[in-house]
């Protein structure tokens, strides 16, 4: 569940002006996965990796791949995507339109109701250190539960990251907001599943050995699905090839 990941690869890639096709790769270590301000891993740590295909047009497909710990039958996440990002003329605006598709094998506990696997179409426009996005669930396996759920058909998620030209020593400053608004999740105070979430960072650049980032993630609702507000911190190693 990494469209974030995506999303400003495919930005950096734009701005970069790639000026053949390239492939390449890259690996992670995190003390907690948390995507869109959910644990995916029982607060527990992740290794993770993928690969990506980018082509001068601004085309790109990539996968990635996590642990995952949901009480289930699954212990993995593979994200499958593809999609095209371009500058707008000289505006200095970029964006990136695809689609990603979730995938978990094994998933499907009886405490699960049903799989998990869902897909996405996502749309990001990038101005200066400013990236706005939207993603619409338009498919899902767990229609099947009864509602109130999430991660299903016409779920949509908005988001806005800040990374600001900034740095000290090495050291960069990053922060984001998003909102989750899940179409089947009930209209009662019992089942109301809408979050909204924010985080910053601050990442180190280590060169040949990568990079390393501390973070601090909160959600400003509690409900069936988030559980708590409690804050999260968190800290990551990266590096691409």
């Amino acid at each position: 569940m990494k469209l974030s990941r995506t999303l400003i690869a495919s930005a950096l890639l734009v701005s970069a002006g790639v000026a053949q096709a390239e492939l390449s790769a890259n690996i992670a270590t995190v003390s907690n996965y948390l995507f869109r301000g959910l644990t995916q891993t029982d607060d527990g740590a992740a290794i993770q990796g993928g690969v990506d295909y980018s082509h001068e047009s601004g085309l790109y497909v990539g996968t990635w791949m996590s642990n995952v710990d949901f009480g289930g039958k699954e212990d993995a996440e593979v994200d499958l995507y593809a999609g095209f990002g371009n500058d707008i003329g000289d505006s200095g605006i970029s964006y990136d339109v695809g689609t990603i598709y979730y995938w978990y094998p094994g998933a499907g506990g009886d405490n699960q109701g049903g799989d998990l696997d869902y897909a996405e179409l996502y749309l990001g426009l990038s101005w200066e250190w400013l990236t706005g996005s939207v993603a619409y669930t338009y498919w899902g396996e767990v229609a099947s539960q009864n509602s109130p759920r999430a991660f299903d058909s016409g779920d949509i998620y908005y988001k806005l990251d800040v990374a600001p030209d900034w740095e000290y020593e090495g050291f960069t400053p990053s922060a984001f907001i998003g909102s989750y608004n899940f179409d089947a999740d009930g209209s009662g105070a019992n089942t109301d599943l809408n979050y909204t979430h924010w985080g910053i960072s601050v990442s180190k650049d280590a060169g040949d050995f990568g990079s390393v980032s501390v973070n601090y993630e909160q959600v400003d609702d509690v409900n069936d699905l988030v559980g708590d507000d409690n804050p999260n911190f968190w800290i990551g190693w990266a590096k691409d090839f």
